[in-house]
């Protein structure tokens, strides 16, 4: 820190640490987002699984007694044989399908993505914090390195989003949250 930093300078630095500073809010916002999304997959992931298990009960046991009785449901109800397997199978296909492990757009799945990216989110974000309080007023380092440095933290930030985008309800929900906190704040001062 022996040598002198011209004003042209600290005004570049100041401004990147505002970037920075915007930027780790925003990422510690996204991450937020991603984990009230993981959370909200996960429990719709559950409850499906607990639906699919109960139509996979009925849609096995329905095809069962359908064909146990099936000459009395034919003779008594013609119409409601046919309606009793379709359901069945329906109901068994479901079950089928919610069950699928690796399904792409599954409530599981989509758990899975965004808490991942929530964890990217949260790392980047604690990178850009470090790099904010440490690098930036350090003399030593020439402007061209902290210009470069911010570049890549930018990239990164872009890729991490592109990945996986958080979902928009998520993301108001999280900044209600915090509004609903600042104003919490403010009548707790007054």
């Amino acid at each position: 820190m022996g040598s002198r930093i011209s004003l042209d300078d600290q005004k570049r630095r100041a401004k990147l640490e505002e970037e920075l500073i915007v930027m780790e809010r925003n990422l510690s916002k996204t991450a937020t987002a991603h984990y009230t999304a993981s959370e909200f997959y996960s429990q719709l992931d559950i409850k499906l699984k607990y639906a699919s298990y109960i139509t996979g009960i009925l849609g096995t046991s329905g095809g069962v007694l359908s064909k146990l009785a099936w000459k009395t449901m034919a003779q008594n109800y013609p119409r409601l044989g046919p309606v009793a397997a379709t359901t069945a199978a329906t109901m068994s296909l479901f079950a089928v399908l919610v069950n699928i492990p690796n399904l792409p757009h599954s409530p599981a799945a989509l758990h899975q993505m965004h808490f991942r990216a929530g964890i990217e989110c949260q790392y980047l974000r604690r990178r850009v914090g470090f790099f904010a309080k440490t690098d930036v007023w350090n003399t030593s380092i020439p402007w061209t390195t902290l210009a470069s440095r911010y570049e890549n933290l930018l990239k990164e930030k872009k890729e991490v989003n592109s990945r996986v985008q958080s979902e928009a309800w998520a993301y108001r929900a999280t900044l209600n949250e915090e509004c609903e906190g600042e104003r919490k704040k403010v009548r707790g001062k007054e």
